[in-house]
């Protein structure tokens, strides 16, 4: 049995109903608590932190500077006083820095433990716990519109980047896997660029749909499926958004499981997932089988030392 969370960046309740996409509507689904700290409205890499670790960012501390790492300790030591500043002015002054230096900051990783550290369990990119590279991959991605990429290149770019993360989460069923987790940041990147175009962002909602109806047709018997976000989108188009800032994050986040509940808080997601989970049989007293490794012809060959 598995535990798989998908954990799909600004999936918003209310578009999933305003552009009637099914495949998010599993046994049980629903509204979803979520925070905000730093700013006005939820933020990335907080709330995913909190989803993993069920603390709150002031105990997981991926919040402020701890957003963002640096290899140069001159850098991680001056971006600590940049943790108050704008994401916009933050963000800048990280170009600036990569233009200059040819360095880059990394996506901050908690030290706290995480449901992904329970036995068997595995996790392919997750902000705040495990490789934030496609997040700022997908961050990218929207820097690139801004500065004039067409909408075939970037949507070529941003669904390739899901349909690998959908691909890796359809594998992992197939193995003796506790929990399996995975982000995908492909919504709030389209909701950014498309907050104004409700045909475009219509059909995102429906590809990504699409992915999710992959994953659930891949699922065991025994295995269950977790649908989560962390904020929803404002737009231009849906009423409920008629006097609010469109492309801005709102608060429609939203669960979806194949089981008959589902968490109710960010902050509850880990102990409902662990719970789950520990009634999977995947550990083997035995230990996993050994592999007989051809590795004199390995060496021949100059792949091992």
């Amino acid at each position: 049995m598995t535990v798989l969370v998908l954990a799909l960046d600004a999936l918003d309740e209310g578009l999933i109903d305003h552009f009637d996409v099914s495949a998010f509507r599993l046994e049980s689904s629903g509204p979803l608590e979520t925070f905000a700290h730093t700013k006005d409205v939820p933020y990335t890499p907080e709330v995913w932190a909190t989803v993993a670790t069920g603390l709150p960012p002031a105990d997981h501390g991926i919040s402020a500077a701890g957003t963002s790492e640096w290899d140069n300790p001159a850098l991680e030591f001056a971006s600590r006083f940049t943790g108050r500043l704008s994401e916009g002015t933050r963000g800048s002054l990280g170009r600036f820095v990569r233009t200059r230096t040819g360095e880059r900051e990394r996506i901050g990783e908690t030290d706290r433990e995480s449901m992904f550290d329970a036995a068997d369990a595995v996790v392919h990119n997750w902000p705040g716990v495990q490789d934030g590279r496609p997040l700022q991959r997908a961050w990218d991605l929207m820097n690139a519109v801004s500065e004039g990429m067409g909408r075939s290149e970037f949507e070529r770019e941003l669904f390739g980047q899901a349909a690998g993360q959908f691909g890796w989460a359809r594998e992992m069923v197939r193995h003796p896997v506790s929990i399996a987790g995975v982000h995908v940041h492909a919504l709030d990147a389209a909701g950014h660029a498309y907050a104004d175009d409700e045909a475009a962002l219509g059909r995102a909602y429906e590809r990504i749909g699409g992915f999710v109806d992959e994953v659930a047709d891949a699922l065991g018997p025994d295995d269950e499926l977790v649908v989560l976000s962390d904020h929803g989108m404002r737009t231009a188009f849906y009423p409920p958004d008629a006097d609010e800032d469109p492309a801005s994050h709102s608060w429609r986040a939203y669960a979806s499981t194949t089981a008959e509940s589902r968490p109710e808080s960010v902050y509850g997601v880990r102990e409902w997932v662990e719970t789950r989970a520990a009634t999977a049989t995947t550990t083997d007293d035995d230990g996993d089988e050994a592999i007989e490794m051809p590795t004199d012809r390995l060496r021949e060959l100059g792949y091992l030392e």
